[in-house]
């Protein structure tokens, strides 16, 4: 091995990385350096993939995973001219900038297996850890690459394109690993209208109002296209490929330990028109070509988890119905949790197996449950704890948890309530005794993306982690459960390290009918007590802001620590909308809060802001619709008239906009001729002739061209017609999701937004 790693080095490809003990804290301004945070040390910021897991080596000594580089030639500069959410390549838009990395446990080493153009994502260690398994569009097209790590050679095992287009589709490798389990694009989809749906050459729609089918994919198939695939078998040392199944629209696929089959979880419709989630079921495809058996159907994105047993010889899945245990045998089903007093609401945590298999550890109603798979017994293990759950802790790359060295002990991923701090605790599962491992003022990543699955990896006493603070983005560490000793693995962005970050506190705040609320409260840097500052209030409405205390720059739409470079307090505030009249509810939670911030002696009341993105954005207008006291506010992507939302049909058919407004995040509850004025009364459009703060207007083209222009160009119509100040910035060919835009219009934004304050503010 390492000969391995002197070739490596010698290549250029290798940096070394300094370990430390502890996360970095908040420290006294005093110990820090005078440089400033400028928008170029955040475009230069590495990320961690949010659609790729981690995985270390079965002998423990790497660990691979997903960088996204700004400086990686693959995304922005070939982005198609639209919005799409694929690179021309076909590679998934978030995906961008992707490369993999490689670590060496136990010196540090860690070089990039990445070409000079195209992106990497989802790596897969082979079973004697030799291979690394990816997929790469390196040769144009999404394909199926492996890694030799003794030889340090790249191989393409063929050269049809695949399309696993989140990286939770990783590629599979049987136990001898002499074949690889991917998903093949289908000969029958074109990729040029994956790209850019507009230039699909069909001219004429037609949809009717009887044919809508809730529970079928007819009508929806063409917006669901992206997702369909073929499951194939890779013959490692021939390169031949074999069809399992076609015509799958999978979002996730799990091979049993024993190779007899995959699990996959299979796309079958979209869900009732006043809904936005879509339905799945769970097929079990056998690898010896037999029929390919339906387990479940009706499953939820709230349910989707899938867990096999240490033999394969059975699984566990969710539903809405309860936890569901089925023997991939005989086909006999039970429900694990159909004796519960309580409805089981499933939280983002896959179930994991006890090594011998007679029992199941899960996360539902808040808790950690022990579930035996007879059925017999179930066991709240987390009672009394008073921490949010956010994961269990499994076995390296496997459905089994991970324990102690006492075997008695499983680990979870927690987070307080109260101080925001994450940590890890242990479970004793026997004695129902819990051991706090640590807990602080990080932010520990809980979950990839709207997934169920596994963040944290366990492999022997060591524990594997992604963590950041408000002061540092995010790095993996390893904690050591015996020593307690923490060490980190990654250094991403060394750039980082001199400059000067404001400092994070959570305030509490107290509405007029007595309600406590958190806040966080970024201070400027070389903050002086006693001295009145600028503040801007970041706000999203029915989010409790306070939760992302210690997430690096509080937020993706612009990183706070720019502003309070430049001088600022930020306020993030907590706002849990419990009416249907979201715009009456917001200025007493969002006021109250900023009059606190006053109190102290911190804000300047003369010099308020307010910002906000997407609902935030509406948040945002609605409150400066209400109240005179911003004098500058900044609203991007929002949307700003429920009733032009509502009746939205998008280009493939959809109308989503019916289920946000009535049962999502819009809460109306109810149709528009139903909740006529309450529409009207909570869309900020009817009452921006009350507005007098000067309000900078941003966004892209949305989701599917639908949204953002539509709305922001309609807040900015009627602000110019009533003659109100207002400025609007229409960045063409980006989506909604800021962090995928290209660099110089995240730039560009940013630097709108530091001066529509330094303008109105200073």
């Amino acid at each position: 091995m390492q000969k391995t790693l002197v070739l490596i080095l010698a290549t250029g490809l290798a940096m070394c990385v300094m370990a430390q003990d502890t996360f970095p804290q908040d420290t006294n301004e005093e110990q820090m350096t005078q440089k400033t945070l400028t928008i170029p040390d955040i475009l230069k910021i590495k990320s961690f993939s949010s659609r790729s897991r981690s995985q270390l080596s079965p002998d423990g000594e790497f660990l691979a995973y997903v960088v996204q580089d700004p400086h990686h030639k693959s995304s922005f500069q070939d982005k198609p001219p639209n919005t799409s959410m694929f690179l021309p390549t076909g590679v998934f838009i978030e995906h961008h900038s992707s490369a993999i990395w490689v670590t060496n446990i136990r010196t540090k080493e860690t070089y990039k297996l990445g070409s000079d153009n195209g992106v990497d994502w989802a790596p897969r260690w082979s079973p004697d850890g030799r291979y690394l398994a990816f997929y790469s569009d390196r040769m144009g097209a999404p394909q199926l690459w492996v890694w030799d790590k003794k030889n340090n050679k790249m191989r393409r095992i063929s050269d049809k394109p695949i399309t696993a287009i989140y990286g939770f589709e990783a590629p599979q490798w049987t136990s001898d690993g002499k074949h690889l389990i991917a998903k093949l694009r289908p000969e029958d989809i074109d990729i040029s209208t994956l790209i850019s749906p507009d230039t699909n050459p069909q001219t004429i729609n037609v949809w009717e109002t009887e044919t809508y089918e809730p529970s079928s994919l007819e009508g929806h198939a063409d917006s669901l296209a992206f997702l369909k695939g073929d499951l194939a078998v890779f013959d490692f040392d021939t390169d031949d490929v074999s069809i399992l199944t076609s015509g799958l629209y999978t979002t996730n696929m799990f091979l049993s330990p024993d190779n007899a089959a995959v699990a996959v979880i299979n796309t079958i419709g979209t869900g009732e028109l006043t809904g936005q989630e879509n339905i799945f079921e769970l097929l079990l495809v056998p690898l010896d070509g037999t029929p390919v058996q339906r387990l479940a159907t009706g499953i939820r994105s709230r349910s989707k988890v899938v867990s096999w047993s240490p033999d394969g010889k059975q699984l566990v899945y969710g539903h809405p119905d309860g936890l569901f245990l089925v023997s991939v045998q005989d086909g006999i089903q039970k429900n694990l949790t159909a004796n519960l007093e309580e409805n089981p609401r499933f939280l983002m945590i896959r179930p994991l197996w006890s090594p011998s298999g007679d029992s199941i550890f899960c996360g539902f109603n808040g808790h950690v449950w022990k579930l035996t798979t007879d059925g017999s017994h179930a066991r709240k293990l987390t009672d009394g704890l008073g921490r949010g759950i956010f994961g269990i802790v499994a076995e390296r790359d496997t459905h089994i948890v991970w324990q102690s060295n006492d075997t008695q002990s499983i680990c979870i991923q927690t987070l307080d309530p109260a101080t925001k701090k994450s940590g890890f605790y242990l479970i004793n599962s026997t004695e129902e005794s819990t051991t706090c491992l640590f807990e602080e003022q990080v932010f520990i990543y809980p979950r990839v993306a709207d997934e169920f699955d596994i963040i944290s990896i366990g492999y022997g006493e060591k524990i594997f982690y992604r963590v950041q603070n408000a002061r540092q983005p995010e790095e993996i560490w390893m904690l050591d459960t015996d020593t307690g000793k923490r060490q980190q693995m990654s250094d991403l962005n060394p750039h980082l390290r001199d400059l000067q970050f404001g400092e994070v506190r959570l305030i509490e705040s107290k509405t007029e009918e007595g309600q406590s609320l958190q806040g966080v409260l970024m201070l400027p840097i070389n903050y002086e007590e006693g001295k009145r500052y600028p503040l801007v209030t970041w706000v999203y409405g029915g989010r409790n802001l306070s939760g992302y205390a210690y997430h690096f720059g509080l937020t993706g739409q612009i990183n706070f620590q720019l502003l309070a470079t430049r001088g600022y307090a930020v306020l993030g505030v907590d706002t849990p909308l419990k009416s249907n009249d979201p715009m009456t509810e917001l200025p007493g939670l969002v006021l109250t809060a900023v009059d606190n911030v006053i109190e102290m002696g911190i804000a300047d009341e003369n010099r308020l802001g307010i910002i906000g993105y997407s609902y935030g954005g509406y948040s945002t207008v609605g409150l400066i619709s209400q109240t005179n006291r911003f004098k500058a506010a900044v609203a991007g992507g929002g949307l700003y008239n429920l009733t032009s939302y509502y009746g939205i049909l998008t280009k493939q058919g959809h109308s989503y906009g019916i289920g946000w407004a009535e049962g999502g995040q819009g809460s109306m509850r109810g149709s528009l001729w139903e909740q006529r004025q309450r529409y009207i009364d909570n869309s900020p459009i009817f009452h921006l002739d009350k507005i007098e703060t000067p309000v900078l207007i941003y966004c892209g083209e949305g989701y599917s061209n639908s949204f953002d222009y539509p709305q922001s160009g309609e807040l900015f119509s009627g602000l110019r017609r009533l003659k109100k100040k207002a400025t609007f910035v229409w960045y063409r060919g980006e989506s909604h999701g800021l962090p995928t835009w290209r660099p110089e219009h995240r730039a560009d934004c940013w630097e709108r937004i530091i001066d529509w304050f330094e303008k109105h503010l200073k």
